[in-house]
């Protein structure tokens, strides 16, 4: 090898030989210097320095040529991750990728071509100098110095608040629903769907028989014209629809003057004065049809009588003993007419201070408020009991609680040591059980007894779901062997369970994967193996001893 030269020139490293210590310290020093890195093998391909080296890392993942510096396997390896970063990056060529994220600010310092859609969802800030050939759907805050030479097929629902100085020589077929703010000076040859001005401002006048006018009318607002009919522009009888009166004539008892004339003005007379303040008397007044009193209708005579097969009263209050204006002394009430048969009452007595109902009996689906008199019978429903009782067991089993119907309880039950006795002839099918049981070895393993155990074991492993966020703290409880799904950036923390013991956890990636954060492990092996690439599978191993954790992982692909 190149860089290390044989110093045991004497030969004395050898079978039966008498070895110092300088010859060893002669040899070690001899391949120390073969590995240095200015002096030492090169690994340069020329004679005696070895291959170059092709190939690094843990599993000889990136390949090295003259040409080319590639991953061993298409999309597995990432530049950089998202906390540890490259600063700066040159190339003298062409940047090929799927998506290019830009997370600052990005300045162009050639032509930009887009062969696709450009979508600028915060808009486009600066100023536009070349042509816009395709669909512009964003803000355009800036100048638009070039021409618009294709269609614009889109809606434009953005603010275009910079000047456009091009020609717009394409179609505009969507809406624009954004401020055009700036000057067009270019040549605009369609035409405006929608304007909030014209031009030049019109006159609107009205003539023939109504006429009015405005002047300056340019779209901008409402406006209202004052119109003036024509005296003597409409003529009745032609001009107009319906019938219409050229004179009145009086009937029994009623004058009638100035009945007849396109000017006059008719006066009819009762012989007494009716307006909307006189009062109007009638010997008797008998209506055949409906009589509506808009304002109060006062009966004062001694009864009134109402014959009718349903009585309507739109009032929400009847009020009794109206004219009562002193200490009352009277009762009121309702009385129920019933023939033959004892007519029944609901009067309030004034000297009792109550409700009366004679011996009749009151039913009703309920009551509000307390009943203070004998009740008989039972309630049909109640919401709680009076008096709050309590349930009790006794026994074999013992337990008690309060309960008075407002809601459902729950007893805490307590078996009585030694309260009863089983044998397993009582017990349906116990006995059927224990003999299907296989023979217990005597040959146990023990906690406190070293033992060798010559037969394997199979377990479930412990399924602890999605992890989209938070931070997951594995624990033995439920297995050693557990399995997860990487839904999302999350936290994975060394586990604080009492005790040592060994966690191995199968992990897949989803399509929302994201970078997963490591706590408190005293050390970490192979941390770089983690990606966010949906269907990508890891086995975690970590191991707790002592008070020390340690995380190996090891990726499946």
């Amino acid at each position: 090898m190149a860089g290390y030269t044989r110093q045991d020139t004497a030969n004395n490293i050898a079978n039966g030989n008498v070895i110092d210590a300088d010859d060893f310290d002669a040899e070690y020093n001899s391949i120390e210097a073969g590995f240095n890195a200015s002096t030492g093998h090169k690994h340069d391909g020329t004679s005696g320095e070895g291959a170059p080296i092709t190939k690094v890392g843990p599993a000889q993942d990136l390949v090295v040529s003259g040409i080319a510096l590639t991953p061993k396997t298409t999309n597995t390896l990432d530049i950089g991750t998202s906390s540890v970063q490259f600063k700066n990056a040159w190339l003298d060529g062409t940047l090929d990728t799927d998506a290019l994220i830009v997370s600052a600010n990005a300045s162009v310092g050639g032509t930009l071509g887009v062969t696709g859609v450009l979508t600028a969802t915060g808009g486009v800030v600066g100023a536009i100098t070349g042509n816009v050939t395709g669909a512009l759907t964003g803000n355009v805050t800036g100048n638009v110095t070039g021409d618009v030479t294709g269609d614009v097929t889109g809606a434009l629902t953005g603010n275009v608040t910079g000047d456009v100085t091009g020609a717009l020589t394409g179609d505009v077929t969507g809406n624009i629903t954004g401020n055009v703010t700036g000057d067009v000076t270019g040549a605009l040859t369609g035409n405006a769907d929608t304007a909030t001005a014209w031009v030049t401002a019109r006159d609107i006048t009205l003539t023939g028989d109504v006429t009015g006018t405005v002047s300056g009318v340019n779209g901008g607002g409402n406006i209202s014209i004052a119109t003036t009919v024509a005296a003597n522009s409409v003529a009745l009888g032609a001009d107009t629809t319906g019938d219409y009166v050229s004179s009145l004539v009086a009937g029994t008892g009623v004058t009638l003057t100035n009945n007849s004339g396109e000017t006059a003005t008719p006066m009819v007379a009762i012989g007494q004065a009716v307006g909307t303040t006189s009062d109007v008397t009638f010997n008797d007044a008998t209506v055949s049809g409906n009589a509506i009193v808009q304002g109060n209708l006062t009966v004062s005579g001694t009864t009134t009588y109402i014959d009718t097969t349903t009585l309507n009263i739109g009032d929400n209050i009847i009020t009794l003993n109206a004219d009562e204006a002193g200490t009352p002394s009277a009762n009121a009430g309702i009385e129920v007419e019933r023939g033959t048969e004892a007519n029944k009452t609901f009067i309030w007595d004034e000297a009792a201070d109550k409700w009366t109902a004679g011996s009749e009996a009151i039913v009703a689906g309920s009551f509000e408020g307390p009943i203070t008199g004998a009740v008989t019978g039972n309630a049909d429903t109640a919401s709680t009991l009076a008096t709050a009782r309590n349930i009790a067991l006794d026994g074999d089993v013992t337990g008690t609680v309060s309960f008075n119907g407002s809601a459902n309880v729950s007893i805490t039950a307590t078996i009585v040591d030694d309260s009863h006795n089983h044998v397993i002839s009582n017990v349906d099918g116990l006995q059927t059980a224990l003999n299907g049981k296989e023979a217990v070895d005597v040959e146990i393993l023990k906690a406190d007894t070293d033992d060798n155990l010559t037969a394997g074991y199979t377990a479930t492993a412990d399924d602890d779901g999605t992890k989209s966020s938070g931070t997951y703290t594995p624990a033995p409880a439920g297995g050693n062997l557990k399995r997860i799904i990487n839904g999302g950036a999350f936290t994975l923390a060394a586990p604080t369970a009492a005790g040592d013991y060994t966690l191995v956890i199968q992990m897949t990636n989803n399509a929302s994967a994201g970078i997963i954060t490591l706590s408190g492990f005293t050390r970490t092996i192979d941390e770089g193996y983690l990606t966010t690439t949906d269907g990508h599978d890891f086995f975690l191993f970590i191991t707790k001893v002592n008070g020390f954790t340690s995380l190996t992982i090891q990726a499946l692909q």
